[in-house]
């Protein structure tokens, strides 16, 4: 008698569809949301990184805002409203 492996069949969601459930979702549980690029020295090749979680320290925020406050000029850009 021969073993049949059953394989569910996945639904490959696209980044469009995915990303806003995700914020949706980090929003409700009061998680942070990260979105970082990433370019291989060596390919070239980007990756996108979506995390979400309890990621960011206070001291780590603290960094990031005077990061983003030294380099306005290159573009950088942080949006920041009061939770209520």
């Amino acid at each position: 008698m021969t073993l049949i492996k059953k394989h569910r069949v996945r639904t490959k969601k696209s980044l469009i569809d995915t990303l806003p459930e995700m914020l949706v979702s980090a929003l409700a549980n009061h998680e942070d949301f990260v979105v970082t690029c990433e370019t291989d020295a060596e390919t070239k090749k980007k990756s996108l990184y979506v995390m979400t979680g309890d990621l960011i320290t206070p001291d780590m925020l603290a960094t990031f805002k005077q990061q983003i406050e030294r380099k306005k000029e290159e573009g950088n850009t942080i949006i920041t409203r009061d939770w209520k």
